[in-house]
């Protein structure tokens, strides 16, 4: 018991690790919610947390395994995680220029649609899974977990997954919360503008993602 509580704290802190820091899609998800409200957003920050604990699973089991492969294939995930979060930033800035457009009388555009939560989860879920920083994240620490599964690998596994989900869950819908919390304050003009600044920055990352991958 004490072993699977200790990873489970370490899970949990390797969550926390890989989600505190400012990415592209932690400005996707702060924007999905200011746009669609908590729901939408929450459903969001439950995918990403849940890659997380899928990627944990993966590299606990797998360990120097998962490693080498995504090593080999680093390059084209990076490539392709850019591109992904490319054409999901230049969605953010189009929806951002059609509230715009409709705030000043403009008609709507009528095929704009709204994604659902379970629409948004598979959104989100499959940008954090081939998200770059995510996988060589998980890539740097596989070593590290390799030969902890003690005599009870199902056991450690839970443990240090779950603790990842935590970790990852806490501080993901802490950011679907302030998502909700700006979207109270604001008027429709700065949640406009702010829409912009981060799909902005989500090109830009994508773009600088794609650089180093390629001057690697």
């Amino acid at each position: 018991m004490t072993e699977a509580l200790n990873l489970l704290l370490i899970g949990i802190s390797a969550g926390l690790a890989l989600a505190i820091p400012v990415g592209p899609m932690a400005l996707l998800l702060i924007d999905t919610t200011l746009r669609s409200g908590h729901k939408i957003g929450a459903a969001g920050a439950l995918a990403m947390s849940t890659i997380d604990s899928c990627y944990a699973v993966l590299v606990f089991l797998a360990g120097t395994s998962v490693a080498s492969i995504l090593g080999s294939y680093g390059l084209l995930l990076s490539l392709g995680g850019a591109t992904i979060l490319l054409a999901l930033g230049i969605q953010t800035i189009r929806k951002a220029l059609q509230q715009s457009h409709a705030s000043t009388g403009a008609k709507p555009n009528p095929d704009e649609k709204h994604l659902t939560a379970g629409q948004t989860f598979l959104k989100f879920a499959a940008a954090t899974a081939i998200n770059p920083p995510t996988a060589l994240y998980f890539l740097a620490i596989a070593p590290s977990l390799a030969g902890l599964t003690g005599s009870d690998p199902l056991v450690a596994t839970l443990a240090f997954a779950g603790g990842v989900f935590l970790g990852s869950g806490v501080w993901q819908q802490a950011l679907a919360l302030a998502g909700l919390g700006i979207r109270n304050i604001t008027t429709p003009r700065v949640r406009k503008i702010i829409s912009l600044v981060g799909g902005s920055m989500i090109v830009a990352l994508a773009i600088s993602l794609a650089v180093r991958a390629l001057l690697a």
